[in-house]
């Protein structure tokens, strides 16, 4: 039988039992995902010091920026087999959904049939946007056909505008030109406040009671800890700071979204709770290992996944089942992460070992490849913004340079320096879980050297999105 709470004194704690707790997003709490907002002085400092700093700094860059977008302010020109490769290649893939809903196959009903295998990229998540004068948006959904002979390739078919109710397919000239560059704002607005955001805020609970609810001392507690550092600043920062980037302004050289905050914080709600009746949005639930993903990303996500489960694994092998820091622990994570297991299923079968694999996994690779692969798209083939209205079958596109304003691509080459790219500080490969146990120290180093292995592996059969000697240690950017 393992130590009871009352053999614990504060000191044993991190912050002696007065750390950070989950409480109600007071923006939308029956929305979003509860908030840590009340941090300790120390983790402002050390994310201040190592972070937050260079967010200031960098604002210095802002004029070279908005150079750029003097000297190139049009958008690429996306053939059709880049379209697909941003999808295919990169985070993006996310949103390859296998399995169309009632309502998509009310809308593309006339192209679907039997022997074919259809996906679809649906972005009617961009609907709750309210986009600011001059700015136009659009829920789009795009009908994929699976190319034949090809693992993970696939074809375009034809794009659904909600704004025009059109259907325009890749004979239609201009008009497919344009409705692609809508899939590609819908895919960008996802990825940054929809898709993305479920590897930060619901995790910010399991962050926030670790550090105040386990000892330091607890095989738990020296699992996790490493992967906690500087997280809750920089979410605190998004959510609730003037500054942050999702309350754009003008005069915010960093802010690339269409619209104003009301809406821009409807994409996490949709994150969160999902849209009813709509199979590609699902109501969060903590998923215990990766959602599947249709591409090569998403099983180079898969293998990095089976190794931290094996390492978690053999850490864990021995726990004792009756452990009340465990269960007092799951019982108040399930309490604010939904679907993850409470006091009592945490205790059954291989559940915590999944949980806490999934949790080390998703704010390492999983949240850092997001970042990787996002930052490699170009920021003119990622618009957040287009100034002419979506299109019907007998729309004439505009010149691309006309299609986003010099200050457009300024704000999205800042965007993509602050907050896209992968700026780490503390690295995953220097972890040191201090184990005490023989047995534990020696799953550290296997841990360590099968992450080597893998890295070797998927750089040779040319599907490594980020290499292991990149990857955090935990969520900093």
């Amino acid at each position: 039988m393992g130590k009871s709470f009352k053999d614990y004194k504060p000191k044993d704690f991190l912050y002696r039992r007065k750390g950070p707790w989950p409480q109600p997003s007071p923006a939308h709490p029956l929305g979003e995902a509860p908030s840590v907002l009340h941090l300790p002085l120390k983790e402002w400092f050390e994310w201040w010091v190592h972070i937050g700093s260079r967010f200031v700094l960098t604002l210095g860059y802002s004029p070279i920026a908005y150079l750029q977008g003097i000297f190139n302010g049009s958008l690429d020109d996306i053939d059709d087999k880049e379209f697909m490769e941003l999808f295919e290649s990169t985070m993006l893939a996310k949103f390859i959904t296998k399995g169309l809903d009632d309502i998509d196959k009310g809308i593309f009903k006339d192209y679907l049939n039997e022997e074919d295998d259809f996906y679809i990229l649906d972005f009617e998540i961009a609907k709750v946007v309210k986009p600011f004068p001059g700015i136009y948006v659009s829920g789009t959904k795009c009908l994929l056909k699976k190319v034949a002979g090809g693992k993970y390739k696939y074809e375009p078919i034809v794009i659904h505008i909600d704004n025009t109710k059109a259907l325009i397919e890749p004979t239609d000239g201009d008009a497919w030109e344009l409705a692609k560059y809508y899939v590609l704002q819908g895919a960008a607005l996802g990825i940054t406040l929809v898709v993305h955001s479920v590897l930060h805020f619901p995790l910010d609970s399991i962050n926030a009671i670790t550090k105040s609810a386990v000892p330091k001392s607890h095989i738990l507690f020296k699992l996790i800890g490493p992967h906690l550092r500087f997280t809750l600043p920089l979410e605190n920062a998004v959510l609730t700071f003037k500054s942050t980037v999702i309350r754009p302004a003008w005069y915010k050289p960093y802010s690339p979204h269409p619209g104003p905050a009301e809406g821009l914080r409807d994409l996490l709600v949709e994150g969160f709770k999902g849209i009813d009746g709509n199979a590609s949005y699902k109501t969060y639930s903590y998923p215990m290992k990766p959602i599947k993903v249709h591409a090569y990303f998403g099983e180079y996500r898969d293998r990095y996944y089976e190794v931290f489960l094996s390492f978690v694994s053999k850490v864990l092998k021995d726990f004792d089942r009756n452990d009340e820091i465990i269960k007092q622990w799951a019982k108040y994570v399930s309490q604010n992460v939904p679907g993850f297991p409470d006091d009592t299923k945490i205790m059954e079968g291989d559940n915590l070992v999944q949980a806490v694999a999934y949790y080390m996994w998703a704010v390492t690779v999983g949240h850092a490849v997001d970042h990787e692969t996002y930052a490699t798209i170009g920021v003119r083939k990622k618009p957040m913004r287009l100034r002419q209205a979506p299109p019907d079958k007998n729309t004439k596109k505009m010149d691309r340079s006309k299609l986003n304003t010099f200050w457009d691509i300024g704000k999205y080459v800042m965007a993509q320096i602050l907050f896209f790219k992968a700026w780490t500080v503390d690295y995953l490969k220097d972890i040191d879980y201090k184990f005490d146990k023989k047995d534990q120290q020696t799953a550290q180093e296997e841990f360590f050297k099968e992450l080597e292995v893998l890295d070797k592996a998927l750089q040779e059969e040319g599907i490594c999105y980020m290499k292991y000697k990149d990857m955090p240690s935990s969520i900093q950017y």
